[in-house]
């Protein structure tokens, strides 16, 4: 009898206790963050905007960013191109003669021809490209007439 009653003791105390700590769960579950706060950041459009803008240098004169997508540019003879931010830049050339522009620490990596172009290296159209520095590296048109290249990233165009 004496082994029941204790039984039935610390049966009833290990229910209360496990009782007790789910209400305290779901009497939290409920309570909402503080908007801003590290548990509930909430950015506005126009704050990205502002902050993509500094990044990539804006979006005036001969600077651009494609943003998420690819862009197509109209590039004519003797126009370079160059990545203007440390974030890289990706390239296809579609058509015409484009040379590789070297930069200070190397060359274009051609991830479709698993090669690095060096300076004055014709580019091979519908290759991906991808400027990973800042440094001086982009591709120059060779060719008359219009040159159309897909760009993602920030760039600058002379």
């Amino acid at each position: 009898m004496f082994f029941r009653k204790r039984t039935a003791f610390f049966g009833t105390m290990a229910l209360t206790l496990v009782a007790g700590f789910m209400l305290g769960q779901i009497g939290q579950a409920g309570t909402p963050s503080t908007p801003g706060s590290a548990d509930d950041p909430i950015v506005t459009k126009s704050y990205v905007d502002e902050k993509l803008a500094q990044l990539t240098g804006g979006n005036s004169g001969n600077t651009g960013s494609s943003g998420g997508g690819f862009k197509v540019l109209v590039m004519k003879q003797g126009q370079t191109l160059k990545a203007s931010t440390e974030a890289g830049l990706e390239v296809i050339v579609r058509n015409g003669n484009v040379a590789a522009i070297q930069g200070q620490l190397g060359g274009l990596s051609d991830v479709t021809g698993g090669a690095d172009l060096t300076g004055g290296t014709t580019i091979m159209a519908n290759h991906l490209l991808i400027f990973a520095r800042n440094d001086g590296r982009g591709i120059q048109v060779n060719s008359a007439g219009d040159t159309y290249v897909l760009v993602r990233g920030a760039y600058t165009l002379q």
